[in-house]
């Protein structure tokens, strides 16, 4: 097990320069998980909505696989226009660690009485840690691991916008505009590559009544870094009585998997997908990814008041 912690290690280290426009990472299930990436779904759901997901690579082959953990809270305000969260995330990979605490905001515009436009702002700090002096390895007096890696707590800011109607929503975000070099504490420079780029969303979907308590759910989510590929993620949940839901995706050109959900009782929900990689380069390792998701949420208005039902 040593030997595969030592293998990520270096795989990390020696892939740093070349990958870390995808260190932000890229959700399966982005529907229970959207404040994440886009502000202006902040206070969205009608109540104090609580997400926590989990999401964990390679776990069969690493005792010390990547793994992103993930807890989101946010609610409407007496303000009917107006919604607040707080997002607290942690990532690891192998000895690496990077924290995040973000605060966001959100205020609705109502276009017509069937559509909205929502804004929103998302501020907050990141922290990154890698422990390298604790690392067992081969040659104790290597300069490479003489020292730690430990950033300052550096402040980014995003933004997003969403369009809603009853059946659709269109949203299109930057959650964090700064580039951050957490080796130099630098944003928008520094003597290295940055290690949090820009990154543009966009995210969308849509309901079809199949019948009275048959619904799909056919949704996208684009993430683009400048001067890369877009990653294009296509997905359809099918939704019976409003509690259960099954459904696949197809992330183009990279994996592909599943999801499915269940309401456990009208405040908590649970979810889980899996997907594979079909174009992974150390198929050896490969494994999936798995996301575990939990929701709760405490009721804070009549839901008779609600404009639409909460299919988002």
């Amino acid at each position: 097990m040593k030997r595969h912690l030592f293998l990520l290690v270096l795989f990390f280290l020696g892939s740093i320069h070349a990958t870390m426009a995808q260190r932000e990472p890229m959700y399966a299930q982005y529907l229970d998980n959207m404040l994440e990436i886009n502000p202006a779904y902040a206070g969205s759901r009608h109540s104090l909505s609580v997400i926590s997901l989990n999401r964990s690579h390679w776990t069969v082959v690493f005792d010390r696989a990547p793994m992103t953990h993930s807890l989101n809270l946010h609610s409407p305000t007496r303000s009917d226009h107006i919604g607040v969260g707080l997002s607290f995330r942690t990532e690891t990979v192998g000895p690496e660690r990077t924290t995040s605490i973000y605060g966001d905001y959100s205020y609705r515009v109502d276009l017509t009485p069937e559509s909205t436009l929502t804004f929103g702002l998302k501020a907050g700090i990141s922290f990154f840690d890698l422990p390298l002096t604790s690392l067992i390895i081969d040659d104790p007096a290597d300069p490479a691991f003489a020292s730690d890696i430990l950033s300052m707590w550096l402040p980014n800011f995003g933004f997003g916008v969403i369009y809603r109607m009853e059946d659709l929503f269109v949203g299109l975000s930057i959650p964090k505009l700064l580039e951050v070099n957490y080796f130099d504490n630098t944003m928008f420079g520094g003597a290295r590559p940055a290690l949090i780029d820009r990154n543009y969303y966009l995210t969308a979907g849509a309901v079809f009544h199949l019948g009275p308590e048959i619904f799909v759910m056919p949704s996208t989510y684009v993430r683009y870094l400048p001067g890369t590929t877009p990653e294009v993620d296509l997905s359809a949940r099918l939704v019976l009585f409003e509690r259960f839901s099954a459904g696949a995706m197809v992330r183009l050109q990279d994996a592909m998997g599943f999801n499915i959900g269940i309401d456990l009782s009208s405040n908590l929900t649970f979810g889980y997908s899996f997907d594979w990689a079909i174009l992974n380069r150390v198929p050896s390792f490969n494994f999936g990814s798995h996301e575990v998701m939990l929701r709760y949420e405490f009721q804070i208005s009549d839901p008779r008041d609600h404009r639409w039902p909460r299919y988002f």
